[in-house]
């Protein structure tokens, strides 16, 4: 038990350092424009070494924009681990509410959405991001249904699926309205009833 507390404080570390480089790139990002930032001023502002950074993060980008480590298998894992009973649309809803109930805590997360609402450019740099996510539920989905990754049923459930979390995301409007927890159940409900036309109210629309 001894020999593994080392190891355990190292993880706490590197992934305190990872939280601090995401922190401050998202940070700058927001406050100068990605253009004006570089590397050098998120280590400064993180108080890392380049040489650390690069141990984390390729380029800029990627501190900003990049999944915590470990997200895409934990959501492929809590999919697949869910009820038998539920449905595969159940099933994601369930893992993706809890999922951003735990990220709308999270300053990182916020300021994230935050940035991207700012600066509204910057959506195509999280394609591979949304990407890597969705390929997470698709193998998720096939795993629970016995059908393979390329199974048209699977595919299109997964990218339906993905497209309503998006717009949920898009309606959210962090000082008025539901909050993004709400949007999310939602958007996905109304996937799960064949999308029958609302009453003439605007769910995205601020209180």
């Amino acid at each position: 038990m001894e020999g593994s507390r080392p190891d355990g404080l190292r993880d706490r570390k590197k992934r305190a350092t990872r939280r601090a480089l995401q922190s401050s790139a998202v940070d700058l990002f927001r406050r100068h424009g990605p253009e004006a930032v570089t590397v050098e001023s998120i280590c400064a502002a993180a108080g890392v070494s380049p040489r650390t950074f690069f141990n984390y993060f390729s380029t800029k980008d990627e501190a900003a924009f990049v999944l915590e480590e470990g997200t895409p298998e934990l959501i492929e894992e809590r999919i697949t681990g869910r009820p038998a009973e539920e449905t595969p649309l159940e099933a994601i809803r369930a893992v993706f509410v809890a999922r951003l109930s735990e990220l709308a805590t999270s300053k990182i997360w916020l300021d994230r959405m935050l940035l991207l609402r700012e600066r509204p450019e910057l959506l195509p740099r999280i394609v591979l991001t949304n990407r890597i996510v969705e390929d997470a539920v698709t193998r998720a989905v096939a795993a629970r249904t016995g059908l393979p990754e390329y199974h048209l049923y699977v595919r299109t459930t997964a990218a339906t699926v993905f497209a309503a979390l998006q717009a949920a995301i898009s309606c959210w409007q962090p000082d008025a309205g539901p909050d993004v927890v709400t949007l999310v159940t939602e958007a996905v409900e109304m996937v799960s009833r064949g999308l029958p036309t609302p009453p003439r109210t605007d769910p995205c629309r601020k209180e």
